[in-house]
């Protein structure tokens, strides 16, 4: 079966699955173009924290175990006309050998390479399974990631073998990204008319914390245990955010938010950094939330992994990015991952996001060589 992946990413595009909302429908279509091409499907639904139903999916190609697992995303971060889109984010065009739409490059574009690739073999052809495993709110978190890491089959099947996440590289090989840690602290008062002088103020709760994790902030851009020379740069920030959400100057303020954020490099000790951070907000009497802990991804240089994406791409050295995927989540089964895509992550959640038509068709090259090296020839 033949299929055009300029004309299967439009399909993709047409649907708005922006994270606040349903995936469904986006993803019984990619599940029906898997299904007529001979793939056994997986789904893992799932209702999300305000609601709303999500749904992953794996699909299997061949017998056995391990073999090659091409992962990708469907879900978009949302896309508003008014923020001076040429045209619909949802209606996508093309121009000047480029394909324009929400979800374009990052990364129904991605996807649409991979399932137009797996579309030139048949099962009988494989020696080692193919798998394409495509989430639900990876923008989110990775949630959609976390419930197919915990609780598919196929994906525990597939566990054992090379996993490629399929998010834009302009087809660089990336063997390793940062982790993420999202944390948010609260501290309760009490309202009262500020004349009053019976209000408990929150943010006043607040300040003893935040003066320990400025320290912290210190710390991890200068000490060398939060350092990794891999990287550009070296270290991460620790984001602070601070909000009473107070109504008005003459109200006690009832509540003071913290939100922290951590980007760690493979080799961090971020179980130690959390277990400070919850250690001050116990101390300060405030409420401690661990909202997110994602790993980071590592590959080695020297696996054959990396040098068989390095071959097959045409490339000579793998990379680093700053940024992360639903490789967090992966990785806690998955030990085998390299992040090579097609289109430029620049573009993603951009107005007017694209992805150009030849990095396309490479993409759909360069997965197909894959199967062919992995699934039909059997060499790592």
């Amino acid at each position: 079966m033949k299929l055009d992946v300029i004309k299967l990413t439009k399909e993709f595009v047409t649907y708005p699955s922006e994270s606040q909302t349903s995936n469904v429908e986006v993803t019984q279509h990619a599940a029906g173009v898997l299904d007529r091409l001979g793939f056994q499907i997986e789904e893992i639904p799932y209702i999300d924290a305000t609601g709303v139903a999500k749904l992953s999916i794996v699909g299997k190609l061949g017998q056995g175990t391990g073999g090659l697992s091409l992962m990708s995303h469907n879900d978009v971060v949302p896309a508003n006309p008014d923020d001076g889109w040429s045209r619909s984010p949802y209606s996508p065009w093309v121009a000047k050998d480029k394909l324009y739409g929400r979800g374009s490059c990052d990364m129904k574009g991605p996807l649409s390479a991979t399932i137009c690739a797996a579309a030139h073999f048949k099962a009988a052809q494989l020696t080692a399974p193919l798998y394409i495993v495509v989430t639900a709110d990876e923008e989110i978190y990775g949630v959609g990631a976390k419930h197919v890491t915990a609780k598919s089959k196929l994906f525990a099947e597939a566990s054992s073998g090379y996993g490629i996440i399929c998010e834009p590289t302009s087809l660089r090989v990336v063997h390793a990204h940062k982790g993420s840690v999202a944390i948010r602290v609260t501290s309760k008062g009490r309202a009262a008319h500020t004349s009053s002088l019976k209000g408990l103020n929150a943010n006043m709760k607040m300040i003893p914390f935040l003066a320990d994790m400025k320290k912290i902030y210190e710390q991890v851009l200068s000490a060398r245990r939060f350092r990794n020379e891999e990287f550009t740069p070296p270290h991460s920030e620790l984001s602070i955010g601070i909000n009473d959400h107070n109504r008005a100057t003459n109200i006690t303020p009832v509540q003071s938010i913290c939100t922290l954020n951590y980007r760690p490099m493979p080799g961090i000790d971020t179980e130690d950094l959390i277990d400070r951070i919850r250690k001050s907000a116990k101390t300060h009497g405030l409420h401690f939330d661990l909202r997110h802990h994602g790993r980071p991804l590592y590959t080695p240089v020297d696996a054959p992994l990396v040098g068989t994406a390095l071959k097959l791409a045409g490339k000579r050295k793998s990379a680093t990015v700053a940024y992360g995927t639903d490789g967090m989540a992966f990785i806690k089964k998955m030990k085998q991952m390299v992040v090579l895509g097609p289109g430029n992550i620049a573009q993603a959640h951009t107005v007017d996001e694209w992805i150009e038509l030849d990095q396309l068709r490479k993409g759909v090259d360069l997965y197909t060589r894959f199967i062919e090296r992995v699934c039909v020839q059997g060499q790592p």
